[in-house]
């Protein structure tokens, strides 16, 4: 029957859009981000000891109240900014608990890449973001590439996004500048209206630039590009060039040990601070090898590739690695340009300790590329749909029962070592061991047949 097709998608579309505002308001917004921590758990991310850290908020006027739960005492994330701030003020090495990008340093621009889905691509990606805000502080920028908008499920109930983004708000698109303007085919933004684009999460420091449906708006733009040719621009320098401007106007300026004034923390100086630049920006790329997404990778200092290993994925992955590497040697014969050039490496995903084939595949790739594959990887767990379920990562969901809890603390020793082993790839010396002692229990067990 004629308009079929039409109705269908008409009915199916209405009826996602009715079950996503049912869902984002009753699981979502209501829950971000709620969860508090221990004095351990805080003495975790700052990485000193739980006497230390009771010591100096014995000593401290200022050190944050939290609130009791019971009898342990409980602290949110703004309150965990505010004892980094006291502990940088008067620390020997400042950056230990503020990680910030130092005046004049480069700005690492990292995408999570795959043309396949299904790699927990966007989990990577989120929860290495919120790993360098719980554990360094980290003024972190999230840019979300993909229409699917999976990545920013993960932020959306914040001050800056309170519910989710609409064809109204910017995304990547607007941030390239690829829609036309009245003088030009595209529309250079200054640094200040780029800067607008972040919208700030609930994580403190943590900005996202989100994504929605028109999103994939991106590759007719550029294929428009592609056809004008304007003079000037390459097809795959717009969002190298936006990032470039945006970071020019939005250097480094407050040092980490000048957010205390007389022994309190400065609240406007820290809002101020948390929000003057970024530190790192992290790119949730659509799955796909398209020249929208070429432009993410030509912006990118460092490409890190989720991947599973079932054999038709190994397939999948190197007919992607095979078609960047072809459309990366065609720019560089026409242009002196460097790309990529931090640490880029492969992070094999879901991967099944019981799967003899998982395994032989990871171990092949570390017999044959033994420096571009981490060898910490992120298992199959049931217990990440528990989180997923309500559009939470296991940093930030509460488990409310002991089974759940079980799991979940599982996953967060996992998510800890793969977070901590691409640290010291991207920036070595600030890595914790979480990647050492975790490999150290599973190639032991896996030694002892336990795998």
């Amino acid at each position: 029957m004629s308009g079929s097709l039409e109705q269908f998608l008409t009915d199916l579309s209405r009826g996602l859009e009715r079950t996503m505002v049912s869902v984002n308001k009753e699981l979502t917004l209501r829950q971000r981000i709620k969860r508090t921590w221990s004095m351990r758990q805080c003495a975790r991310f700052l990485n000193v000891s739980i006497q230390y850290l009771t010591k100096f908020a014995n000593s401290s006027d200022d050190f944050p109240a939290g609130e009791y739960v019971g009898r342990e005492r409980v602290f949110t994330l703004s309150e965990l900014m505010q004892m980094r701030a006291l502990l940088a003020a008067s620390a020997k090495r400042p950056y230990d608990y503020l990680a910030w990008r130092k005046p004049d340093a480069p700005l690492p621009v990292i995408s999570f890449a795959s043309q396949k889905g299904g790699t927990a691509k966007s989990l990577s990606a989120a929860h290495f973001a919120q790993y360098l805000s719980l554990h360094y502080g980290m003024r972190v920028g999230v840019m979300d590439a993909d229409p699917q908008s999976t990545i920013t499920l993960y932020f959306v109930g914040g001050e800056g996004l309170p519910q989710m983004p609409d064809e109204n708000t910017a995304s990547m698109v607007d941030f390239a500048g690829l829609f036309q303007s009245e003088a030009a085919p595209y529309t250079d933004h200054d640094a200040q209206t780029l800067d607008s684009f972040f919208l700030k999460t609930s994580w403190p420091g943590l900005r996202l630039l989100p994504a929605h449906g028109e999103t994939s708006e991106g590759e007719i733009q550029i294929a428009r590009l592609v056809r004008e040719a304007p003079a000037g621009k390459s097809f795959y320098r717009y969002l190298r060039d936006a990032i470039d401007r945006w970071k020019a106007g939005h250097p480094p300026k407050t040092l980490p040990n000048e957010l205390v004034v007389d022994g309190k923390v400065d609240q406007q100086r820290l809002d101020t601070a948390l929000t003057e630049t970024l530190d790192v920006i992290i790119i949730d790329y659509q799955p796909a090898l398209t020249l929208f997404q070429l432009n993410n990778v030509i912006a990118s200092t460092s490409l890190v590739i989720p991947q599973t290993m079932k054999g038709f994925d190994i397939a999948t992955l190197s007919t992607f690695v095979t078609g960047l590497l072809g459309m990366l040697q065609h720019i560089l014969a026409h242009e002196r340009i460097e790309i990529g050039t931090g640490a880029n490496m492969l992070l094999p995903t879901i991967v099944q300790r019981s799967n003899a084939q998982d395994l032989k595949h990871i171990g092949n790739l570390l017999e044959h590329c033994p420096t571009e594959i981490l060898p910490v990887f992120y298992l199959r767990s049931d217990a990440i749909s528990n989180a997923s379920d309500v559009y939470q990562s296991v940093y930030e969901y509460e488990p409310d029962t002991p089974g759940k809890r079980k799991g979940i603390n599982r996953f967060i020793t996992n998510a800890d070592a793969v977070n901590d082993a691409i640290i010291a790839r991207l920036w070595p010396g600030l890595e914790r061991g979480y990647a050492d002692t975790w490999m150290d229990e599973f190639y032991e067990d896996d030694g002892e047949g336990k795998a």
